[in-house]
């Protein structure tokens, strides 16, 4: 390990704090009598705060892998007096990438680890059988939990709508499947703004109309889906087709027979799964 690790890893520039502004925030008679160097920094949010490049600490482990963690931690602790609180540091952060006692069902510990069930959260630990330093990633749990991953990003997504006709699919509704009726959006009706608005825009010479249909409500969301853009202009006619792709909306739902399912291959999910 080399010998100024310490001032590799702590001694550098720290991040200087943002969202403030050179000179006074305030006239000089508005200010407290008395105030503390970084109280101004605490309420401004502007605090600095340590610049740690810990990338050589970590690849220093890695090429430490299939040696015994005794004499690797003997090299980390030759050059690091623990009464110095710089060097100190580095030796604190030596279990942010080594599990040294590495437990299992961990999860309690780091609820959203990466890991799975039942591994620690560092990319390596000291075996407990030969004390060799060794990856996590090379268990069979990290192994299959990668595996688990891959098949799961392979695998289509479930089919949740089937086409049978212009005016009605299918849908898979909190596990069960229905039929489900649609109808198409009415047409949208405008009329002409107010006098006063018009007054208003007479300088901008814009003619516009506001939407006078009302919003239908789609029976599967509950939701209200407008009929079209609250004003008659290609630009928000361009935004409504976005967020309304389809110009349909549900009006009926029938659940499908044991018959039915079959016929297309599906499937209900049992009740202890919905």
């Amino acid at each position: 390990m080399r010998d100024d690790m310490a001032r590799v890893l702590v001694e550098r520039p720290r991040y200087q704090g943002r969202g403030t502004r050179k000179g006074r925030a305030r006239p000089l008679e508005d200010l407290p009598k008395q105030e503390g160097i970084q109280r101004q920094h605490v309420l401004n949010g502007s605090r600095k705060w340590p610049n740690e490049n810990l990338a050589p600490l970590r690849r220093y482990l890695d090429k430490q892998v299939g040696r015994p963690w005794d004499k690797v931690y003997a090299e980390i602790s030759a050059g690091l007096s623990p009464d110095n609180v710089t060097q100190r540091h580095v030796r604190d952060h030596v279990e942010d990438f080594v599990a040294i006692k590495p437990r299992r069902n961990i999860r309690s510990i780091y609820p959203r680890s990466h890991r799975s069930a039942g591994l620690w959260h560092q990319p390596l630990y000291v075996d407990p059988r030969d004390g060799i330093l060794k990856r996590t990633d090379k268990l069979p749990e990290e192994k299959a939990r990668r595996r688990q991953q891959a098949e799961a990003r392979r695998k289509p997504p479930p089919v949740e709508r089937i086409a049978l006709a212009a005016d009605r699919e299918l849908r898979c509704l909190d596990g069960i499947w229905y039929e489900v009726t649609l109808a198409p959006l009415p047409e949208a009706r405008y009329a002409m703004i107010s006098e006063k608005l018009q007054a208003r825009l007479a300088e901008t010479r814009q003619t516009l109309k506001t939407l006078v249909t009302p919003p239908v409500t789609d029976l599967i969301s509950g939701k209200a889906v407008p009929v079209g853009p609250d004003t008659n202009d290609p630009r928000a006619w361009n935004v409504y087709r976005r967020n309304h792709p389809d110009r349909r909306y549900a009006i009926a739902k029938r659940q499908i027979s044991t018959a039915e399912l079959r016929r297309h291959g599906l499937a209900n999910l049992p009740p202890a799964e919905r």
